[in-house]
């Protein structure tokens, strides 16, 4: 990439799905470290998953 910026936002739903391929499962998400829930509306997604 010459040009641009190369950081790619992931949804949730997205994030689901590779997670799915990879054989991890999403418990819970979070928008931030004090635990608010995640919205389509916040920048910053954290996720804890298991290994299925």
């Amino acid at each position: 990439m010459k040009e641009g910026n190369p950081i790619r936002l992931y949804s949730l739903d997205e994030i689901t799905e590779i997670f799915g391929k990879l054989g991890l499962r999403i418990c819970n998400s979070f928008a931030d470290f004090s635990g608010k829930p995640s919205s389509d509306n916040d920048i910053q997604l954290m996720v804890y998953s298991i290994r299925e």
